[in-house]
């Protein structure tokens, strides 16, 4: 295996990679390509690379075509196998500093305007059972399913959207109220 969980998993071209096997369940790469156009094919064949490699994606079927094998893909069911506290730990420790990064790069431009670029930052806290909390995360599937096929063009353009769900400091006391 070799890579870091979150090393292979954190990278954007391999989240889409996964979004487009969640969605379609199998893809060739001219499928993923074509789905993906933005990304250079080498890029491509590199990120399936590695998510073969890592144990995330699997070949699902080869066939001959033009003399070539066309291999289709689809996710493992449990990619690889089922990551520890410190691996989960270190891929939200991932995301939380590629968060940063990403607004550190923003603000360093001297145009910035938040309002004009719709930047947008929230934190709730409250209170779910653990059906409801599986509720909300169906409905905002269901929201994000909507919108995640489009691809870039026009007025459309790439807009990080980071959901994070995190125990509350203090939860198992206020349980116990």
């Amino acid at each position: 295996m070799g890579r870091d969980f979150a090393d292979v998993i954190m990278n954007p071209v391999r989240q889409r990679i996964a979004q487009y096997l969640i969605l379609h369940r199998t893809g060739t790469v001219n499928e993923i390509a074509a789905a993906l156009s933005d990304v250079p094919r080498p890029s491509l064949y590199r990120h399936m690379n590695v998510l073969l490699e890592a144990g995330c994606i699997e070949v699902v079927a080869q066939k001959s075509v033009r003399g070539a094998v066309e291999r289709t893909y689809a996710l493992v069911e449990q990619p690889m196998g089922n990551p520890s506290q410190q691996e989960v730990a270190g891929l939200i420790h991932g995301v939380l500093t590629s968060v940063m990064a990403s607004f550190a790069r923003y603000f360093s431009h001297g145009d910035v305007d938040p309002q004009r670029d719709l930047l947008s930052v929230s934190s709730s806290t409250l209170m779910l059972s653990d059906g409801e909390m599986l509720e909300m995360l169906q409905r905002i599937g269901t929201v994000f399913n909507d919108y995640i096929q489009d691809q870039p063009g026009g007025e459309r353009k790439p807009r990080n959207i980071v959901f994070i769900s995190a125990p509350v400091e203090g939860e198992r006391e206020l349980k116990s109220c």
